[in-house]
């Protein structure tokens, strides 16, 4: 979790909240203030949340050694907490850390990592851990070390130039090669150690911050006047759900896939029933439509599924997003007790004579370790062995072995497409959802293709032709066709879809975020615990373009 301190707690005199975008559950701060302190103790923690934390974790440590070493003469650090620092829940600041804290502040020192925060009883902050760079003119500026891209290349008259500086030297400057990704939860918690520094009378004369993470050697700094007020007032409406001034219901969002209270679990004083309990007891139509579109469907008296499976064909006033219809239709499914249903009478996926199924596996934005190819002809005409085949690196990334095995992998589609249109035969290459693909294929390309930003590895094709190959109707996104021509109750993602077409993954535990501990696992594992890591995310990768393959197959078939 690189959400720091976005748990709430008690304190002993007042109540205080942590940093949290306007996005965030209040239903969810309601259930952790009636839990009471500690209540992440016995509170289940989602594997993909704390593999990332531990990630994040991992990142801050590497780079506070890089930040205490580059302390040149003249320049005081204080190291306020070593590398001990995850930001899960019960990791807060405590009194010694504050302590340390405040002398450094007070002694002026030029970078504060992990400084801890106190708590703002006045106006309901929690205390966070952040790091602290002295700026120019007195005061400092929180920055945030994390474990995803802030920046990507900058081309032509894309978005403005990124400002970047180095923390030990506060020198915000523009660099032309750089745009910023802006994060909200970044730039939530950015606010919130900035308004904690502020009531310690030791806030930067201007709200700014600085973020470190992939993508850029230097710190991007954000502005945070334009969103001071946003922040400000989802924080006061955290604050006035843990006051009790404010009364807050379950409804289903896209935080509810990794919240402990979505389940229920095994509390201290007993079972602790989960929210998606009481809402398929009420039978609440949040369960069946997008978090966005719930407030129309209100709007308009629609408040359970049954009476959305009754609906008619005119839509809610304020309605948003999809097709009503769509929404129907899901509420009817639900109802009949299907998964999967068409939206259209004959559901089509373009095929060809040479197909080829693609999925990549990652690790987290590190980089793209595997890809995974599976050659279907269908034809029936000799090209090449039909199978699959994987293309990796088990190098600790990133490193520069990513571009050899994607150069590998990239050498070995495009020769069978050049093949078959030699032969005179068609040709589709296959994923499921591509924004994954597409965007690691661009990457890879642009950081280790001819024009290189870390190091030109042969083979790695330039930018220019990933970009003619995944915008030619030879490369199809089956996630696409599916969504296009059916809905679901539960998602329309892979381990959805390829179930209702009679697929069945081999490991039991298969899925994204495991893959992500196995990754993990097989790098620090030694001898035969990292070949069975190895192997397993092996078969997983297979699985899932074997699965992809099999949701084609059954849409030609449907």
């Amino acid at each position: 979790m690189e959400d720091a301190a976005n748990t709430t707690h008690r304190a002993p005199d007042a109540a205080v909240v942590g940093p949290a975008s306007g996005a965030r559950c209040l239903h969810r701060v309601a259930r952790e203030r009636d839990a009471g302190p500690g209540w992440w103790r016995w509170a289940p923690l989602d594997e993909g949340v704390r593999l990332r934390a531990m990630a994040a974790a991992d990142r801050r440590a590497g780079l506070r050694e890089r930040a205490l070493r580059g302390a040149g003469p003249g320049t005081r650090v204080v190291d306020v907490v070593g590398d001990q620092w995850t930001d899960l829940p019960g990791d807060v600041p405590d009194d010694d850390d504050i302590a340390t804290t405040l002398r450094a502040l007070s002694d002026g020192v030029t970078l504060v990592w992990g400084a801890a925060l106190p708590a703002d009883g006045s106006t309901g902050r929690q205390g966070m851990r952040c790091t602290l760079a002295a700026v120019p003119g007195g005061g400092y500026a929180p920055a945030l070390v994390v474990n995803h891209k802030v920046v990507d290349p900058r081309r032509g008259g894309s978005s403005s130039k990124a400002l970047v500086t180095r923390l030990l030297d506060w020198d915000p400057a523009p660099d032309p090669s750089l745009r910023v990704r802006r994060h909200p939860g970044d730039l939530d918690r950015l606010v919130h150690a900035w308004r904690l520094l502020e009531a310690l009378g030791r806030a930067a004369p201007e709200p700014v911050g600085a973020v470190l993470g992939l993508g850029s050697s230097r710190s991007v700094v954000h502005d945070l006047a334009p969103v001071l007020e946003a922040a400000d007032a989802a924080h006061a409406a955290r604050l006035a759900v843990v006051r009790g001034e404010r009364r807050t219901s379950p409804s289903r969002i896209g935080e509810c896939r990794t919240c402990p209270w979505w389940e229920g679990w095994a509390g201290r004083d007993g079972p602790v029933t989960g929210c998606r309990d009481r809402l398929v007891l009420a039978d609440d139509v949040s369960l069946v439509v997008g978090g966005g579109q719930v407030g129309p469907l209100h709007a308009a008296g629609i408040r359970t599924i049954g009476e959305l499976a009754e609906a008619g064909p005119d839509r809610p006033p304020e309605w948003n997003g999809e097709p009503f219809m769509d929404a129907v239709l899901r509420a009817r499914a639900h109802r009949d007790g299907e998964i999967v249903v068409p939206k259209v009478a004959r559901p089509t996926i373009p095929r060809a004579d040479v197909e080829v199924d693609v999925d990549l596996e990652s690790h987290l934005d590190d980089g793209a370790y595997l890809w995974g190819t599976l050659l279907t002809l269908r034809d029936g005409r000799p090209l090449e062995e039909e199978g699959y085949r994987p293309f990796s690196t088990w190098a600790r990334l990133p490193d520069p072995d990513e571009g050899r095995s994607f150069a590998e992998f990239w050498r070995w589609l495009t020769g069978i497409r050049d093949r078959a249109a030699g032969q005179g035969r068609s040709f589709r290459a296959y994923c499921y959802s591509k924004s994954a693909e597409n965007g690691w294929m661009l990457s890879t390309a642009a950081r280790f293709g001819p024009e290189a930003t870390v190091a030109v590895v042969r083979g790695v094709p330039a930018v220019d032709e990933v970009r003619r190959f995944i915008s030619s109707p030879q490369w199809v996104d089956v996630h696409e066709a599916v969504t296009g021509q059916f809905v679901s109750t539960s998602g329309l993602g892979l381990k959805v879809v390829a179930p209702v077409a009679g697929f069945t993954w081999r490991d039991p535990e298969a899925g994204g975020e495991n893959s992500i501990g196995w990754y993990r696992d097989a790098q620090s594992a030694r001898g035969v615990a990292r070949d069975a890591g190895r192997s397993r995310i092996l078969a997983y990768n297979e699985d899932d373009v074997r699965a992809t393959r099999a949701v084609r197959e059954w849409i030609s078939r449907h």
